[in-house]
């Protein structure tokens, strides 16, 4: 491939309803911590550390089920370079670290239990990257055989 680009793969999308549950935790949690400090002036009293605790571990569940109905999975290749991340993110916080990737061996597509057909790339030590997924098996091979004219490797097709 003769581009330095990055290209990244999403991998598990929110549905609309997932998204607007985790703002509603996100919200509840601004708006408790909000209320807390209006109503109770920081002291350094035994009550005021009961309610801070109280407190915290109602946010600490808040938080928990936002980040539960917000946070995604992305893969991130960069093929110039040869390395490869998976990037976790939570709204547009994320985090991830590069690896470097072996030796690209094939891109093999095949059939999973949902009859849905997945590209995946192999690299030598049989490690594989998910890249994509297609309800026809046409357009699996297509984009396959494309991917791996690309980056010069082998296509392998499996049903």
């Amino acid at each position: 491939m003769k581009s330095n680009k990055v290209f990244k793969i999403v991998s598990q999308k929110r549905a609309w309803y997932e998204r607007l549950l985790a703002a509603v935790f996100f919200s509840l949690a601004a708006y408790v911590i909000f209320v807390f400090y209006k109503n109770n002036g920081v002291s350094f009293s035994e009550n005021y550390y009961i309610r801070s605790f109280r407190v915290l571990s109602a946010l600490i569940i808040l938080i928990g089920f936002g980040i539960r109905f917000s946070a995604t999975l992305n893969h991130h290749f960069n093929l110039m370079e040869m390395k490869y991340r998976k990037f976790y993110s939570v709204g547009p916080i994320g985090v991830g670290k590069w690896h470097k990737l072996k030796k690209l061996d094939r891109v093999s597509t095949f059939l999973n239990s949902r009859n849905e057909c997945e590209v995946t790339i192999w690299d030598i030590r049989n490690n594989r990257y998910k890249i994509a997924v297609f309800d026809e098996i046409n357009a699996a091979v297509i984009y396959g055989r494309s991917l791996a004219k690309n980056l010069e490797i082998k296509f392998k097709e499996r049903k």
